[in-house]
């Protein structure tokens, strides 16, 4: 497992990446310093991300086979697991039109990204849920899994239902709680926990987003 500091410059990383991900939202100035910040710390971060990745890989010979699914469940369960965790792509998330995510190097067979760190997988699924909330309205586990996921629908809302205390057709606040959404679909579609500190940072997109409505 990660030590504390460790941990700290884990959630300093997601921090910066939940920044990064929403800069639009905040001012030119603010958004060029911090995303510098990022960048730097993205450089300083490789010892981190290669040490995270043999943690998770060391405990995930110990869990069990919880089911998941891609964002078009058609793949065993074992494959799920193995390309989330070998692609850096805790959300299995698929490349958009040709059009690289931040952080990805490769495409793999099945359309799936492949990210440098898990940091940036977890941004882009960031990023897809934040679309789906500010372009298509959708603020619900149902609506959300309508576009994420084509097949198992019922077994993942069932999931999230359950890790989030909400209703899959009840409305929520999706940017307040989108470090724990994500999380917990990183949990369904890998098969493991990720550690939360690489979540934690998104609690910034909720402040920030607003602020930029304003």
């Amino acid at each position: 497992m990660p030590d504390s500091t460790t941990r700290k410059q884990a959630y300093f990383f997601a921090c910066l990446a939940a920044i990064a991900t929403i800069g639009g939202a905040v001012g030119s100035y603010e958004y060029r310093e911090l995303k510098e910040a990022y960048h730097a710390e993205q450089a300083r971060s490789s010892a981190l991300a290669a040490r995270l990745q043999e943690a998770m890989a060391a405990r995930d010979e110990e869990q069990d086979e919880d089911q998941g699914t891609d964002g078009g469940g058609e793949m065993a369960v074992a494959t799920v697991k193995t390309l989330a965790i070998r692609n850096n792509n805790p959300l299995n998330v698929k490349t958009v039109k040709g059009r690289p995510w931040f952080g990805q190097i490769a495409v793999d067979k099945h359309g799936h990204a492949v990210f440098d760190t898990p940091e940036h997988g977890i941004r882009a699924g960031a990023n897809v849920l934040l679309n789906y909330y500010t372009r298509h309205g959708l603020d619900t586990l149902d609506g959300i899994l309508s576009r994420f996921c084509t097949g198992n629908r019922a077994e993942y809302a069932a999931f999230l239902s359950k890790r989030l205390g909400i209703q899959p057709d009840k409305q929520f606040d999706v940017l307040a709680r989108l470090p724990e959404l994500l999380h917990a679909m990183a949990r369904f579609e890998s098969g493991q926990e990720w550690p939360r500190e690489l979540f934690t940072g998104y609690s910034l997109v909720a402040t920030a987003y607003r602020k930029g409505q304003r």
